[in-house]
């Protein structure tokens, strides 16, 4: 479509809150860890694993992964964006 916005990053959907900071993300295919913190700026690969930590295990993240050598995440997982309140839960 002429003047379509292209985004740079992940190409999946989010929420935001009342003033529009980013809150969660919805995996699409292709998506990695680097593209969703490229997108919305997080600024260390490991503050989105932070926001996504398990609650129980030795695992990093509770989110899966599709290929794990390329770090592709599995689309239709909705993760948080939110680092100060962090979801240690699988959604």
């Amino acid at each position: 479509m002429p003047g379509e916005l292209k985004i740079d990053g992940a190409q999946g959907t989010f929420t935001a809150d009342v003033d529009g900071i980013p809150q969660t993300y919805t995996t699409a295919p292709g998506d990695t860890e680097r593209k969703i913190s490229f997108r919305f700026g997080v600024p260390e690969q490991a503050n989105l694993e932070w926001a996504n930590r398990p609650l129980t295990g030795t695992a990093r993240v509770w989110y899966a992964f599709t290929d794990l050598s390329s770090g592709e995440l599995a689309p239709g997982q909705t993760i948080s964006l939110n680092l100060t309140n962090p979801s240690t839960n699988a959604h």
